[in-house]
């Protein structure tokens, strides 16, 4: 097989069906019950979410199929002034380990650049070892942690002066 190449681009509004079921379906595959993971409904209203409060939403897609997502909210609560949180970062269990998680981040990491914001954090669960393990190896830094109903969740930080970039378009896998 050849390498295949993904679209990566911003969320449309015919995409909540196809991110909200990947959403669960990495969750589960992570060994997370995605009925309990609380404040979801965010997916719900991707636009009013993300999109209209200055914020981003990437998806990545293989043959017409969205493979990964990930958003940037750049406002709300527990959002310090000059950051933003990634959210919702998700990649198909089929599609794992083929760059489209690299892509999703870079494009999201060069969003909070242009919208001028000096770094970006996130939350997971410390269960997850593939994504503590991708977060670290891209260059975060714990920074936090803290337990809801029988999660640990760690929170992990990037600085964005390292000057890089990326944008919507392709992204080879």
């Amino acid at each position: 097989m050849g390498e295949r190449t993904a679209e990566l681009r911003r969320f449309e509004p015919g995409d909540g069906p196809a991110v909200r079921r990947l959403h669960r379906r990495a969750l589960s595959d992570a060994g997370t019950d995605p009925d309990d993971v609380p404040h979801t409904e965010d997916l719900d209203d991707v636009e009013s979410s993300y999109l209209d409060g200055g914020g981003e939403f990437l998806v990545c897609e293989v043959d017409e199929q969205v493979v990964a997502m990930g958003g940037l909210a750049v406002e709300g609560e527990g959002i310090p002034h000059g950051a933003g949180e990634l959210l919702r970062i998700a990649v198909h269990t089929d599609h794992q380990r083929a760059g489209y998680g690299s892509a999703i981040v870079d494009g999201l990491e060069a969003a909070a650049r242009e919208r001028g914001l000096d770094r970006v954090f996130l939350w997971t669960a410390q269960r997850q070892r593939a994504a503590v393990e991708f977060y670290t190896a891209r260059g975060y830094e714990g920074t936090d942690h803290r337990t809801e109903g029988e999660y640990e969740l760690l929170r992990f930080e990037k600085s964005l002066d390292d000057g890089g970039s990326a944008t919507p378009g392709r992204a080879d896998g």
